[in-house]
C-alpha cells in the first residue's frame, strides 16, 4: 500500500481508500458508472476506475470504457459534487460463437 501511494503521488495523485483524487483544482467530483468499474480518462488530468473522486478546475473532456459496453465521450463539470454515468452493453458481434459457449444448467 506504501508504495502504491508513493507511485501515485510522483504521478500528482493520491489514493483515498478505493477512490484516486487527481489533479490540483478547487472542486472534486465523484465520478460513478452503472455498472463500476469503468476507466475514466480525463484529458489533461489523468486516468482513474470508477467510483473515483477527482479535483477539476473547469470543465474537461472525459471518455468512459467498460469491456463489453459502449465507449462514451462528454465533457466534466467542477459545478456539481457527483455524477453517476450509466453505461450501455455493446451489440452482439457476428464473430461470436455461440456454439462454442457452455450449456448452463
Amino acid at each position: 500500500m506504501r508504495k502504491l501511494a508513493a507511485s501515485l503521488s510522483l504521478l500528482g495523485l493520491s489514493y483515498l481508500g478505493g477512490c484516486v483524487t487527481m489533479g490540483g483544482g478547487s472542486s472534486t467530483l465523484l465520478v460513478n458508472t452503472d455498472p463500476q468499474g469503468a476507466l475514466v480518462t480525463i484529458e489533461g488530468v489523468g486516468e482513474c476506475e470508477t467510483p473515483c473522486s477527482v479535483r477539476l478546475d473547469g470543465p474537461k473532456p472525459a471518455r468512459i470504457a467498460k469491456a463489453g459496453f459502449v465507449a462514451k465521450t462528454f465533457v466534466l463539470s467542477p459545478s456539481g459534487r457527483e455524477v453517476t454515468i450509466p453505461l450501455e452493453l455493446a451489440a452482439a458481434s457476428e464473430d461470436v460463437d455461440t456454439t462454442a459457449l457452455p450449456d448452463l444448467d
